[in-house]
């Protein structure tokens, strides 16, 4: 018996077994992503073994969707060896889904556009978790396919290259990218195929769009894995310890001389990241201020920028974005100023 006939047989014999336990995989899968949430909570010291997890998921959903390929249709055992396959690769992404929703939440600003991403990710949670809609949205075809797993394989690849190697954010949007649709594209071509002049060049005007949308949209995809701990409008800040003096919501103009914007931003250890303090009078951008963080502090690296105030010329509502130096939002401190 060969290889091939090897593989056959196993995934047939797994897909009885699916068949026969297939109620329970839903509670399975939850419980997976239920512990990928608290492995979260814990802290980043388990990525290593996350990441290696991932590239088996990659690698099993190529060879798995590559092998479907050399099936002969003409054996009656085909129909469900698919049906396994797909049910296979269903169940790992669902679980990865579920891991990053957790991940891209709390790099999230509500009320914000990058929210969006999450909305995404968790209609992809939800999509994945019903057969039906699966099939019919996911596997409609090879296009669809390609997308959902390529948008997948960068959400990931986006978290994992800060961590692991300390990369800023603005590069591990666009390495990510170009990553992914290289990796994915055998879901589209064959090897073979992509040996081709006129493929290869199909393939690079992929990458090229792709990565034009990434910049167009940068904007709405939460700033992984930096985080906002907490922010706060001051009338000062303590240099020894560090911390906001007098912190107000609204805060009057007359005997104020200034106005400082204190921020805590967690990164894992060995991120280096520049930021900026976008300050904003009534929407109207009046001040920016690059900061500069460090990751590793558990209760965040604590940073302040300063704005002088102009008794009765600075009332009004304002705000403080702070973005990367690519210009995803990390978060929003809000104030006011009256007479």
């Amino acid at each position: 018996m060969n290889l091939k006939e090897n593989l056959r047989s196993f995934t047939f014999r797994l897909s009885q077994i699916s068949t026969k336990y297939y109620k329970y995989f839903p509670y399975l899968s939850l419980l997976l992503g239920i512990l990928t949430i608290l492995l979260w909570q814990r802290s980043f010291d388990f990525i290593r073994w996350a990441f290696i997890y991932f590239i088996i998921i990659g690698i099993t959903t190529i060879l798995l969707l590559g092998f479907i390929k050399y099936l002969s249709h003409k054996n009656k055992t085909v129909p469900s060896i698919i049906w396994c396959i797909e049910f296979i690769n269903q169940n790992l992404y669902q679980d990865l889904i579920l891991f990053l929703l957790p991940i891209y939440y709390q790099s999230s600003t509500i009320y914000s556009k990058n929210v969006m991403f999450l909305i995404i990710i968790a209609a992809l949670a939800v999509i994945t978790t019903f057969d039906n809609a699966y099939r019919t949205l996911i596997l409609r075809n090879k296009v669809t396919q390609f997308l959902f797993y390529t948008f997948n394989l960068f959400a990931f690849l986006n978290f994992c290259m800060p961590v692991l190697l300390g990369m800023r954010n603005i590069y591990s949007l666009y390495i990510s990218m170009t990553l992914s649709i290289l990796l994915l594209t055998p879901l589209l071509l064959d090897y073979k195929e992509m040996l081709k002049r006129s493929k290869m060049a199909a393939a690079a005007l992929i990458i090229l769009i792709s990565l034009f949308a990434v910049n167009l949209l940068k904007g709405f995809i939460p700033p992984v894995p930096l985080k906002l701990v907490s922010g706060t409008a001051s009338v000062d800040v303590d240099r020894t310890k560090k911390e906001p003096i007098k912190s107000f919501v609204v805060i009057s103009s007359k005997g104020v001389d200034a106005v400082y914007c204190y921020t805590s931003i967690f990164a894992p250890m060995g991120i280096h990241e520049r930021l900026w303090h976008i300050w904003k009078k009534d929407e109207k951008i009046v001040q920016k201020v690059v900061v500069e963080i460090t990751g590793g502090r558990k209760d965040g690296f604590r940073t302040w920028s300063k704005k002088t105030i102009a008794e009765n010329q600075d009332k009004g509502k304002w705000t403080v974005d702070v973005i990367t130096d690519g210009g995803q939002l990390v978060g929003k401190v809000r104030f006011t100023i009256i007479e």
